[in-house]
């Protein structure tokens, strides 16, 4: 099929769980011979604009691309607030500045049979041209988002991020029911979440897995039997949620273990100040700022720790985790939303004592089965995309909420 993908942001670099798992969606589907455009948006002024290597990354899978700036001119910015009524300023921000920018001409060019929704953001403009278009929109959930956006505002500390994250939350959970109503398909990351929408009635939910490159499970494999580090976190180094989660674990947990020689790592995107002050604290803490390849970090660690205290979806770096050969300890949130054959391949610890007993356990012990972790390993293919867009019917018209 032609699909249109339309995501919140660029995927590349995939410097975040959000981004890998939009690019690695692509990757997979243009080796199973779809052809793909992409429509997306950059943070203007935020952000750095894509370098050509990233575009022409991009050009490698999509046959075209159309990336649109949120710029926050005076103009864009009161277009946004006229929105607020309908929609969530992140909607509304993607809506706005779709205006004006020819988006329908170039994506009746583009000819989808279908379009691909892949996170919640750009979803006025999919719901838009999945209509103009005659073409079913699917939709792929990476969160109950209307949860997720209210616990990363309770968790933010700087005024003016949690302002913007009180006016994303604006009507966001009709706005989302409205998305899966609307949608032929609904793809989503959790088992747990795909259960929840469920409930509520929609029967088109279906779970499908994040996916693990064949390329960053390989290189996992090749990781040195002597290992640089003792006890490893990686992630992003900015949301609410990640900053908690690393706190928990440097305040609360590390000073339940007292081994002075206990080699810790912490890496990860765009660390805050506040977490540089944070890693600082514990002498024993080395900070990886945006590695270039996270595989061979993972991969020289005895033990991975995921630490996340809230959360829905599936936490990326546990999937990951699964393919190293590390002891894996984790809260009951990171293993959130993972089959029961995955969530057995870790210690589940929920107080800061029983988790530092699971890192102590985990040091100390031989070697994780190997049975067990490949049968994980084998939930995260690509089978199951590719079988929901093998049972879509092309161009059949959708419901529209735009006018």
């Amino acid at each position: 099929m032609r699909i249109l993908c339309i995501a919140n942001d660029v995927p590349l670099p995939a410097n975040s769980g959000g981004r890998v798992d939009v690019w690695r969606r692509m990757k997979a589907l243009k080796s199973a011979g779809h052809d793909l455009t992409l429509l997306c948006w950059i943070d203007a002024g935020r952000v750095d604009p894509p370098s050509a290597a990233v575009l022409a990354d991009l050009a490698t899978v999509c046959s075209a691309v159309k990336i649109l700036p949120i710029t926050r001119s005076p103009g864009e910015l009161a277009g946004r607030l006229l929105q607020l009524w309908r929609w969530p300023s992140h909607v509304a921000s993607r809506w706005v500045t779709s205006r004006g920018s020819d988006l329908a001409g170039w994506a009746v060019a583009c000819a989808p049979d279908a379009v691909l929704l892949d996170g919640l953001y750009g979803g006025a403009v999919a719901l838009d041209l999945a209509r103009r278009l005659a073409v079913p929109l699917i939709y792929r959930s990476h969160n109950v988002e209307h949860r997720y956006m209210s616990e990363q505002r309770q968790r933010e500390q700087r005024g003016l991020r949690r302002l913007g994250l009180a006016a994303n939350c604006l009507g966001l959970e009709r706005f989302e029911r409205e998305v899966i109503a609307r949608s032929q398909r609904v793809m989503d990351i959790s088992q747990e979440d795909a259960a929840f929408w469920r409930s509520q009635g929609h029967g088109q939910i279906v779970w499908v897995p994040t996916l693990v490159d064949a390329g960053f499970a390989e290189r996992l494999s090749r990781a040195p039997g002597h290992k640089a580090h003792d006890l490893l976190y990686f992630g992003n180094l900015n949301t609410p949620n990640n900053v908690e989660a690393l706190g928990w674990l440097v305040q609360q947990v590390l000073p339940l273990l007292p081994q002075a020689e206990l080699r810790i790592a912490v890496a990860g995107s765009r660390p805050t100040e506040a977490v540089r002050a944070l890693l600082a604290s514990d002498a024993r803490i080395t900070l990886i700022e945006n590695p270039p390849d996270m595989a061979a970090v993972v991969g020289d660690a005895r033990v991975l720790v995921n630490t996340m205290l809230a959360g829905s979806g599936v936490n990326l770096k546990s999937v990951e985790m699964l393919f190293s050969d590390a002891a894996l300890v984790s809260t009951p949130v990171g293993v959130k939303g993972m089959p029961e054959a995955a969530k057995d391949c870790f210690a589940v610890a929920a107080t800061p004592q029983a988790f530092a007993l699971a890192i102590t356990q985990a040091l100390a012990a031989s070697a994780p089965p190997a049975a067990k972790r490949a049968a994980a390993r084998r939930l995260f293919s690509a089978e199951a995309l590719l079988a929901v867009m093998n049972d879509l019917t092309p161009r059949v018209p959708t419901k529209a909420v735009l006018s």
